[in-house]
C-alpha cells in the first residue's frame, strides 16, 4: 500500500474493453511526511476520488481486479482508499486531503 494524492484524470474514448466504466486518475505518489516521491501513475478509481483527496494506493492491479471480479484487468495499480488526514501526533502536524469541507 501506498499514499498518493489524486492530481488529475484520464479521459479516454477508446480502451481496452475490460477498462470500460473505470475511472483512471493520476496520482502523486507521497511519502509518510507528504513529500512527492517518483513519478505519478495513472491508476484505476473504483472510489471516485476527487483531484486533490489525499488516497491509499496499490501498484498491484491483480489485487483490485479479483476484488472487482474481472480477470486480467489492464491496470497497475488502483486506489483503495481516501484518506481525510494523516495526524502526526509526534511531530504535531497534520496532512490534509481535499475534502468538500475543507476546499
Amino acid at each position: 500500500m501506498k499514499i498518493g494524492r489524486v492530481v488529475g484524470n484520464v479521459i479516454s474514448t477508446i480502451k481496452n474493453d475490460r477498462l470500460k466504466g473505470v475511472k483512471l486518475s493520476i496520482v502523486e505518489p507521497l511519502d509518510p511526511d507528504g513529500n512527492v516521491i517518483g513519478n505519478n501513475e495513472i491508476v484505476g478509481d473504483f472510489l471516485g476520488a476527487d483531484v486533490g483527496n489525499l488516497v491509499i494506493w496499490t501498484a498491484d492491479g491483480e489485487t483490485i481486479g479479483r476484488m472487482m471480479g474481472v480477470k486480467n484487468i489492464p491496470l497497475r495499480g488502483s486506489i483503495v482508499g481516501i484518506i481525510d488526514k494523516i495526524d502526526m501526533a509526534s511531530e504535531g502536524r497534520v496532512i490534509r486531503g481535499y475534502n468538500h469541507e475543507n476546499g
